[in-house]
């Protein structure tokens, strides 16, 4: 099973895309809505799986559920104005069974192969969990331990460009297993500070970005089976909860609770931010930001309810291109 994970991250599909113009109005596709009930019942992130056809959510309270995509998103030219919304159903769900910290897809996934139909979920007081996206069922588990030999849980996740190793990041270390060996083997990185999110470079491989509660970015090259510090990036006013790299590999985009800036780092030249740009978060809650698959848009939302979008293909301070305000109940 992991030969053939391992292999597909090479023989990714090349899906064909409707082009959305963020340059004008958005439309509303799909639209699923979970009950909010008195133990509040709320969502906690979106993951688009890699071959674009499948939505992974976390809502608090209800789990992990898996949901396909319509495919005229994904197989059409264009999308009519007059497209209905589509509902969406969960077609996988994974109970809760503790609070959810992180989650992440397998990068080699193939709905075609459904032995790369995966992702990796962490949580409270527990090891990290391998989770197939066809049944549901758990596959295998990835277990850190501190110093008193207790479960050391992991606050973040993330595959490695290669989907060959897994990175989970603690409060105190960052353990690097391989994916290839479930259990309690596993490399450690030694880190100051709790890594609160983990992301890692698809244009430079080994490359990878450690984000802190103490409001820096450490990067990292992966070398020898461990990570060798590069640089730190200091700028944030909170500590980092979200990141994701440009297309090229040459800039880092990160955000921060408590912090209404998003900064764009040029790793060409670390240690300066290339630009800022504005949003609204005001708590300590994981405000994603992300890129569009052309890597022109940049995307994130906002504790006001609204999605910003800017165009940041140039290396200049972008305009606001494109604000929605959520209002689906």
């Amino acid at each position: 099973m992991t030969d053939i994970m391992a292999d597909a991250v090479y023989e990714m599909p090349v899906q064909s895309y409707v082009t959305y113009n963020f340059e004008k109005s958005a439309q509303e596709l799909a639209r699923i809505v979970w009950p909010n009930y008195h133990d509040q019942h709320y969502l906690k992130g979106c993951y688009w799986s890699p071959d674009g056809t499948c939505l992974l959510t976390i809502v608090r309270g209800a789990g992990m559920h898996v949901c396909e995509l319509p495919t005229d998103l994904y197989s059409g030219d264009v999308v009519m104005s007059s497209r209905p919304i589509t509902p969406l159903n969960p077609a996988v769900s994974v109970p809760e069974q503790g609070l959810i910290y992180d989650a992440c897809w397998y990068p080699g996934m193939n709905s075609t192969i459904p032995a790369t139909c995966c992702w990796l979920s962490s949580g409270h007081e527990g090891p990290v969990h391998l989770w197939d996206a066809f049944t549901g069922n758990l596959r295998c588990t990835y277990r850190g331990y501190n110093s008193v030999d207790e479960i050391d849980p992991a606050l973040s996740v993330s595959f490695s460009a290669d989907g060959q190793n897994i990175f989970c990041g603690s409060k105190k270390s960052v353990k690097i297993f391989h994916t290839s060996r479930p259990g309690r083997e596993y490399v450690k990185y030694d880190v100051s500070h709790p890594a609160a999110c983990i992301v890692a470079s698809h244009a430079q491989p080994g490359v990878v970005a450690i984000g802190s509660w103490k409001n820096t970015i450490e990067l990292v090259s992966q070398s020898d089976g461990t990570f060798r510090n590069l640089c730190k990036l200091q700028g944030h006013k909170g500590g980092i909860t979200t990141m994701t790299f440009s297309l090229d590999g040459f800039k880092l985009f990160s955000g921060a609770r408590k912090d209404k800036e998003v900064i764009c780092w040029d790793l060409r030249v670390p240690g300066r931010p290339l630009f800022c740009v504005g949003r609204e978060v005001n708590t300590n809650q994981k405000i994603a930001i992300d890129l569009s698959r052309c890597g022109r848009y940049l995307v994130s939302g906002g504790t006001d309810g609204k999605v910003l979008i800017w165009d940041v293909s140039q290396n200049v301070t972008p305009q606001e291109n494109m604000q929605v305000s959520m209002n689906l109940m």
